[in-house]
Formats: C-alpha cells, structure tokens, sequence
C-alpha cells in the first residue's frame, strides 16, 4: 500500500489576503520552497496548527507576518 502526499511544489492561494494558507501557499507566499517551508515549521520558526490531530497542517498570515518581524535585520547606519 503507498501513501500519497501533497505536491512539493508551492501554489498561489486563491485569496492572497486569506487569514490562513496551507503548506504549499504559505510557501508561495513567503517565495520558498515547500520543503524550505516544511523545514521552518519543523525548527519551530513558523508557528502553525492542525484542523484535527494528525491532519492538514494550516500557517496563518500573522504567523507569516511574525517571522518576518523576527528575522530583519536593522540596516545599517
């Protein structure tokens, strides 16, 4: 018996302005790729949630928003 798993490959969202993404759109998004962003998620870089236990895992926007605020770096002087 296979599994099946999503396509590794990042998808535009339907609605750029939605409050919560998958994997694959959150990865569109932020302009990396699905295993960049899995491997985020994993090192506890991007907070997420699951819909129910073990299931699809769902990023949201602030989530994206907080990282983002988390890595700049001040420009210099």
């Amino acid at each position: 018996m296979t599994t099946t798993r999503a396509p590794e490959k990042a998808t535009k969202p339907d609605d750029l302005n939605a409050p919560y993404f998958n994997v694959r759109e959150a990865a569109w998004v932020m302009r990396i790729s699905v295993k960049t962003m899995r491997r985020r998620i994993n090192a506890g870089l991007i907070t997420v949630s699951r819909e129910t236990e073990g299931g699809r895992i769902i990023v949201s926007r602030r989530s994206i928003d907080q990282y983002y605020e988390s890595t700049q770096v001040p420009a210099a002087a």
